[in-house]
């Protein structure tokens, strides 16, 4: 469980809406099970709503599991919207665009929290090939990693 500060998540989740209303979040609904990239590339080129994976969305950094679920249609809508391939290198890309889109907007914690579910996390993936532990980016974020 990640107990993170009300103040923190408040500013955390404001931050998300108005990087979502900036960027435009394509379309989605939520599945049950993690169906991979394909389906939302799929769905990118008909037009379709993505399908976004809702498992795994209660005790992040987020606060809550629909936040959780708007963070990941916002990442893939950056995939999509940027050209940023669904691989690890496609993942810095895409921390790099969330980080620039959070300087324009002035949103600097935000900025940490998107690196660290971004880049941190893909990077973990590829080194222990699992997803870190629930509480990883507010750990990192308490260590102060950007």
């Amino acid at each position: 469980m990640v107990a993170i500060p009300t103040e923190l998540k408040q500013a955390i989740q404001n931050g998300l809406l108005k990087v979502c209303d900036y960027v435009g979040v394509y379309p989605f609904y939520v599945t049950i099970e993690d169906m991979g990239f394909e389906p939302v590339i799929e769905a990118y080129n008909k037009m379709l709503p993505m399908p976004i994976w809702g498992g795994e969305s209660h005790s992040t950094i987020w606060g809550s599991a629909p936040f959780n679920i708007l963070f990941r249609a916002l990442h893939d809508t950056i995939h999509l919207k940027y050209d940023c391939p669904f691989t690890l290198d496609g993942e810095l890309k895409a921390s790099r665009i969330q980080g620039e889109i959070c300087d324009i907007l002035g949103l600097d914690t935000l900025k940490q929290i998107l690196h660290i579910e971004t880049a941190e996390q893909a990077l973990y993936l590829e080194k222990h090939g699992v997803f870190p532990p629930q509480t990883f980016t507010y750990d990192m974020f308490l260590e102060g990693v950007n």
